[in-house]
């Protein structure tokens, strides 16, 4: 008789745990069920060599096989991410992105930084942080409202690819962008002014990543420290270029996105 009412009580205590606490079947990611997740990884050149390392360790913390569709090319502005997004199917003219649409329709996991670059009458940002970039003067203007059309070109990518996942489960996780030259800006008598320009730029990737409640992973704070004063040179996260993350910088960020799970966004 002991013995009933002892299971009953756990059978109760589990039930309310599952109810109160989030755990059980609903707490599950719905993507479990499925044996292959792939990855479309696309940036910039500074994310260069992550996709593969975030694989591996996908594969490794769930299971999974995880194919890669790396679209991570030096350069790569969110203007032409979004051209990508809504040129025409297939249209040759539109290389290596011809079939981005298809990628990001079948994709389970999605990582995406691209930077501001390009013409101002179609949003994108001219000045501004680039100065700190090519280290060659302070910016002349770095305002929040210089990044508001770079933040809807962002905006807009993000309402492609959920309307291309068309209600589906995905992991989205947007990167922002590390600071490689802090020891150059203070040479040159500029760090201050730099420093508020990329807390300003990656204010407005976590502006456009909450409007979709997606994760935004602050590879800034990790590299430059949340202070954004510390040199990632000096922690070997920058390569022998000086400016793109190193073999180990690389693995930081595979990891740092890995450390945020892989729980699908809700609405």
């Amino acid at each position: 008789m002991r013995c009933k009412v002892y299971i009953r009580l756990v059978v109760v205590v589990l039930a309310f745990c599952s109810v109160f606490f989030g755990v059980g079947y609903a707490s599950r990611n719905p993507l479990d069920e499925q044996e292959v997740w792939d990855l479309v990884y696309i940036s910039d050149s500074t994310g260069f060599g992550v996709a593969a390392k975030y694989a591996d360790n996908i594969e490794k913390d769930t299971g999974k096989t995880v194919q890669v569709k790396n679209y991570a090319l030096g350069g790569l502005s969110a203007l032409r991410v979004l051209n990508a997004l809504q040129a025409e199917p297939g249209d040759l003219a539109n290389y290596p992105f011809q079939s981005i649409r298809k990628d990001f329709s079948e994709a389970e996991v999605i990582v995406f930084f691209a930077n501001p670059r390009g013409d101002p009458s179609r949003g994108g940002v001219v000045g501004g942080m680039e100065h700190c970039i090519r280290a060659d003067q302070p910016p002349d203007d770095c305002a929040p409202e210089l990044y508001e059309p770079y933040v809807e070109n962002l905006k807009a990518i993000y309402e492609e690819i959920l309307n291309l996942r068309n209600g589906k489960p995905t992991v989205i996780r947007a990167v922002d962008f590390y600071n490689p030259l802090i020891s150059l800006h203070r040479e040159k008598n500029m760090e201050a002014e730099c420093t508020r320009c990329f807390e300003t730029f990656n204010a407005a990737v976590r502006e456009a990543a909450e409007a979709f409640n997606i994760p935004l992973v602050s590879v800034y704070d990790a590299f430059n420290g949340t202070d954004h004063n510390e040199e990632p040179r000096e922690k070997g996260y920058i390569g022998s270029d000086g400016v793109h993350a190193s073999d180990k910088g690389q693995q930081v960020i595979a990891d740092l996105l890995s450390k945020v799970g892989y729980k699908p966004i809700g609405p």
